[in-house]
């Protein structure tokens, strides 16, 4: 009698922890249900079998595990305040679109009302469809100088050094760039 009063007590009790546990602002946490069932037999050749339920909070699998089987349940998982200041929850509200993740933050959902906040669906559709930017080539002055100086004496003739002369060239010879007659001079 009393292993049927307890059975019933935890079958009833599974509800309500249920239930307490949807109102917390605090993440979800997933719970295992293990039922075991005992066959015994009594003097009369009668067998009776007896139930018990046995609740354990896991805290090891990962939330995104729980969201993603809370938001089928639920329309949307997710929330519309500003981030950091409300808990993500089940709303009562349908998907419209996501963001495009060119440029909207990820996980930006637009709902079918008008509103639009964050959910793990979209921010798991942004994240796959996320291409990052190429990378900004960086300027290399040093091979650009070599660049330009190869490039420079290819295209002009090289001129001629004339001690007598003020500049150092000869008359009517084209003088060089600044970077290449002088050192730690950039093109």
């Amino acid at each position: 009698m009393r292993s049927r009063f307890a059975a019933v007590l935890t079958a009833l009790a599974l509800p309500i922890l249920t239930l307490t546990a949807c109102g917390s602002e605090e993440q979800p946490t997933v719970v295992e249900v293990v039922t075991t069932t005992s066959v015994s037999s009594s003097a009369s050749s009668s067998t009776s079998a007896s139930s018990s339920t046995t609740e354990t909070p896991s805290s090891t699998q990962a939330p995104a595990a729980a969201t993603t089987a809370g938001a089928g349940a639920c329309g949307a998982y997710g929330y519309t305040a500003a981030p950091g200041q409300e808990a993500a929850h089940c709303m009562d509200k349908q998907v419209a679109s996501c963001g495009d993740p060119s440029i909207h933050e990820r996980g930006t959902t637009f709902f079918t009302d008008g509103s639009s906040g964050w959910t793990q669906t979209c921010q798991s559709q942004m994240a796959a469809a996320y291409v990052p930017p190429a990378p900004t080539p960086t300027f290399d002055q040093d091979a650009y100088n070599k660049q330009f100086e190869e490039e420079y004496w290819r295209n002009n003739p090289r001129p001629t050094f004339d001690p007598d002369s003020a500049d150092g060239y000869g008359p009517d010879q084209t003088i060089p760039p600044a970077c290449l007659r002088f050192e730690n001079v950039d093109c």
